[in-house]
């Protein structure tokens, strides 16, 4: 089953064409990792997919909705966590963020409080659940992030940079986080600048200026003895046209 499609995804900001005829299709249960340089189109075309943009040219469905159409039903289906830690409420706690956006996101007040603390003792919060989030470090910041956006037992899991500011012991964490949530089955779309530490079915995209060049699997790059920092930066330097996974 498609999850995520893109059909000729194009879009510009005044004269700088960002994204150049994108086509993608993800399945269900996928973990799509997108990377590339600064200005590739990468957070971009996951703006596009949540509805936060919109395309000049082509057409995105997500769980079969219409993106353009249908983005307010879509909301209710996926979970976003984007890269402002802005988006929670720094003088609640940890337990209020999390109770005030399950009942925006509707779940139900018995069934709330049982994935509140699910949550907090999963991503190793429960300590810190009365702590409010204006004295959190970034890594438990990023955290709760991924709680708010999965209060609501999403389908598709979009994650816009959420390593960044970690350190590597936070991102190792995280990662194996996001590889145990896909094993339970979670669809995941993140965009990302760190290359190491993805389980091997994960799927890598390359976007260079725009243009998809290259599609691939994490474990085909170890595979070939790679170091994946320089096999992307050799990918980066070539016109290497897209090989499908």
């Amino acid at each position: 089953m498609k999850v995520i499609e893109a059909k000729n995804i194009k879009k510009s900001f005044e004269n700088l064409e960002v994204l150049k005829e994108i086509n993608l299709s993800i399945k269900k249960g996928d973990f799509a990792v997108v990377i590339g340089k600064n200005g590739s189109g990468k957070s971009t075309l996951l703006k596009i997919a949540i509805g936060l943009l919109l395309p000049d040219e082509g057409e995105i469905k997500v769980l079969n909705y219409d993106v353009k159409t249908k983005w307010k039903k879509l909301s209710k289906e996926i979970g976003v966590v984007l890269t402002n830690e802005r988006s929670l409420y720094w003088k609640l706690t940890a337990y209020e963020n999390l109770d005030i956006f399950g009942g925006i996101y509707g779940v139900k007040r018995n069934i709330k409080k049982e994935k509140i603390r699910y949550l907090l003792e999963k991503f190793n919060l429960t300590q810190f659940s009365n702590i409010t989030v204006e004295n959190f470090s970034t890594g438990m910041r990023k955290k709760l992030m991924l709680c708010k956006a999965l209060i609501h037992e999403p389908k598709v899991l979009f994650l816009d940079e959420i390593l960044n500011g970690l350190d590597p012991e936070a991102v190792y964490e995280m990662i194996e986080y996001l590889n145990e949530l896909n094993k339970e089955g979670l669809t995941i779309f993140m965009i990302s600048h760190i290359l190491h530490g993805f389980s091997k079915n994960t799927d890598i995209y390359f976007l260079k200026d725009g243009s998809l060049k290259l599609t691939t699997k994490f474990g085909d790059i170890k595979e070939e003895n790679k170091n994946i920092y320089d096999y992307f930066r050799d990918i980066i330097k070539s016109g290497e046209s897209v090989r499908r996974i």
